[in-house]
């Protein structure tokens, strides 16, 4: 269960680095550059298979930015 939370909070703040891309333009912003830095430091510290444990959708904003 604790690790369903994990990844689900992991998809938010997937969803919220988009939303700073998409909707706002602040592609270049530090907000961005922090929220990058979240997502990094969430998937690192738990050691998240994102190929595997990442919905689809989400895996593909994740590639988008992280790749």
């Amino acid at each position: 269960m604790e690790r369903e939370k994990m990844i689900q909070d992991l998809h938010q703040q997937i969803e919220d680095l988009a939303r700073l891309h998409i909707q706002h333009g602040l592609y270049h912003s530090e907000g961005f550059r922090m929220q990058k830095e979240r997502v990094r430091n969430t998937i690192r510290e738990n050691n998240v298979n994102v190929r595997k444990e990442l919905d689809p959708q989400i895996n593909l904003l994740y590639r988008r930015y992280f790749e």
